[in-house]
């Protein structure tokens, strides 16, 4: 199964986006906490450098607005930012950012997840209110055939941190974060093939600032 792609030539355009100095890994920014699939693309991402091993340090942020605020003050190197974030445009739209290179990599399967001992049956589905990043909500309206009750967090680990913690019973999170807080899924829907954008800064801007 496919998990990530990279054609040659953004491959190219990220190597180039790296320091000369091998010995300063690049920053690399994106949605946190540990369990996103944010983190987990960013971290397949690394992988495809194993040429240039330690050239990415990866830095998990609170929202991915803060990522771009780090980016665009220097205290980031890249941002990987998934295309399914809604507010992706202003990414596009800030004058000291640019695209860098565009990637498909799928995420770690998603499904709806419970505490380990919670007594669960699937008629709580439409009565209790449902946890998750805003992204995947459309999965309640195309898997089920009633309205599902939700709130939502900033991220896919957020949401299945709070349901470890007892605050909601179920949530809409991804496999790697369910493992994190010692989720079971009761149901499953799939793996996400996904587009993804990394983000530098303008490189004319840090050539004025070099110059």
């Amino acid at each position: 199964m496919e998990i990530l792609q990279i054609p040659g030539a953004e491959h190219q355009a990220l190597l180039a986006r790296l320091s000369a100095d091998s010995s300063r890994p690049a920053k690399l920014g994106t949605l946190g906490p540990v369990g996103t699939s944010s983190e987990y693309i960013a971290e397949l991402l690394s992988r495809c450098f194993d040429g240039n091993p330690g050239r990415f340090h990866i830095v998990l942020e609170e929202t991915y607005e803060e990522c771009m605020e780090g980016l665009a003050a220097g205290r980031l190197d890249l941002v990987l930012v998934a295309h399914a974030y809604a507010n992706i445009n202003a990414f596009y739209m800030n004058p000291k950012l640019e695209p860098a290179a565009v990637l498909r990599g799928s995420t770690p399967e998603y499904g709806l997840a419970i505490r380990q001992d919670f007594a669960y049956d699937e008629e709580m589905l439409y009565t209790d209110t449902v946890v998750t990043h805003p992204a995947p909500v459309p999965l309640l309206r195309y898997h089920f055939d009633r309205p599902v009750k939700h709130e939502t967090v900033t991220s896919t680990s957020k949401a299945a941190g709070h349901v470890a913690q007892g605050k909601y019973n179920i949530a809409i999170t991804n496999e790697q974060a369910a493992q994190q807080h010692n989720l079971k899924f009761v149901y499953r829907f799939s793996r996400i093939p996904m587009t993804w954008t990394v983000f530098s800064k303008r490189k004319d801007l840090n050539e004025l600032a070099s110059a």
